[in-house]
């Protein structure tokens, strides 16, 4: 019998930088080839905004339609929001969340164009968030002038605790992994989210590191191999418990307490 498995981290739509994504469709084939049986289904950053809102409102469309097309694959969806859009931007996070029914967001910060400790722009988002007890799939770089930095999700998961956050890729350079480990072990409602690397080492490491039950699976699809990212997990030495735990028993747990 397959392991089940909850992608946290997959994305629909494409990039305007490199023109790389996939449908729904797509990505249902992916996750089928890679033996994943769920995920939480968010759009591209940074992808087309030549119409402004309304191409965010059309993401955010299609994505709530593919969960309401496909709720035996997309337990939940996330939305997307251009901060930029600023008071469009939180009319249109409540439409996300209280009118698509979505679970909460996806932000990366770098290829929006803003800066996640710059609370003039993103307390308004947060602060919606935080109120709905809301999900947020956060992209995370080693860069510490990108805007999405340790220290900048620090400044933001610290304000807002009722915001299930999913720290994607955050080990990508040895500093990052380390200031990441101490927010994951500070913050409760902060996890780490396995996406971009096919390492078992390295996965075994995030778990050793915080605990399994604050460790979640996420790819990164299409821009990184499902398959290889599941692989990490199931070489991992770690206990088969724990295993279960990253590959959907957390997230499970989290879906089951937003009912």
């Amino acid at each position: 019998m397959t392991r089940r498995t909850i992608d946290v981290h997959a994305h629909i739509g494409k990039t305007v930088a490199n023109n790389i994504g996939q449908n729904v469709d797509e990505l249902i084939a992916r996750m089928d080839r890679a033996e994943i049986s769920e995920a939480l289904l968010s759009p591209a950053a940074a992808d087309r905004q030549v119409d402004g809102i309304a191409d965010t409102r059309r993401m955010n469309n299609l994505v709530a339609a593919a969960v309401a097309e496909h709720p035996e694959r997309f337990p939940a969806g996330l939305g997307l929001v251009e901060v930029r859009h600023e008071e469009h931007a939180v009319e249109e996070l409540v439409r996300v969340l209280d009118e698509l029914g979505l679970a909460g967001i996806s932000v990366h910060p770098t290829l929006e164009g803003y800066y996640l400790d710059t609370p003039l722009r993103v307390d308004p988002l947060w602060e919606v968030l935080d109120d709905r007890g809301a999900l947020c799939l956060m992209h995370s770089s080693p860069d510490p002038g990108s805007g999405e930095a340790p220290a900048a999700v620090r400044s933001v998961v610290s304000r807002f605790p009722n915001v299930t956050t999913f720290l994607g890729h955050a080990f990508l350079s040895p500093d990052q992994k380390t200031e990441s480990i101490e927010i994951v072990r500070e913050f409760p409602h902060v996890y780490f989210d396995v996406a971009y690397q096919s390492d078992p080492a390295m996965t075994a490491s995030l778990v050793e590191a915080v605990g399994s039950q604050k460790v979640v699976f996420g790819t990164d699809t299409p821009f990184y191999d499902s398959a290889l990212v599941r692989q990490s997990v199931l070489d991992a030495e770690i206990s088969e418990q724990a295993k279960d735990d990253v590959l959907y028993a957390n997230v499970q747990r989290i879906l089951d307490a937003r009912h």
